[in-house]
């Protein structure tokens, strides 16, 4: 079974400033965008084979949920058969809210992790 990199999500203490840092210095281009002064901002950026989301922090948070590290994988059930069971399982195999099929864990140093089917195969 191969777990391949889909993207990584960084909150930025800056948003504008990583926007720019990634977008202008780096050169990314920006490939979706979303997020207003209501809402907290988010930018997906593609550099290549690698894709960076800036996730602004809502106002007043202290603390993201969301995960950082995000896998696409063919199979979320199988997948997740091969996790030993235990306190770093922090969500079981499902829907997420953004759509595709996952599970969330956590690595001893908090860092959450997750196993989603981004590119599901259509029947």
């Amino acid at each position: 079974m191969i777990d391949r990199f889909d993207h990584l999500v960084i909150h930025p203490s800056d948003f504008e400033r990583s926007l720019a840092f990634y977008r202008d210095t780096l050169g990314w281009p920006v490939v979706a965008q979303w997020g207003d002064e209501a809402e907290p901002r988010c930018a997906v950026l593609s550099g290549g084979a690698v894709k960076v989301v800036l996730a602004e922090r809502a106002k007043g948070a202290k603390a993201d949920t969301r995960p950082e590290l995000r896998l696409d994988i063919h199979d979320v059930v199988r997948r997740f058969a091969l996790i030993p069971p235990g306190d770093h399982v922090v969500r079981p195999p499902g829907e997420s809210a953004e759509g595709p099929r996952e599970f969330v864990v956590c690595d001893p140093d908090g860092n959450r992790i997750a196993f989603e089917e981004v590119h599901r195969s259509r029947a």
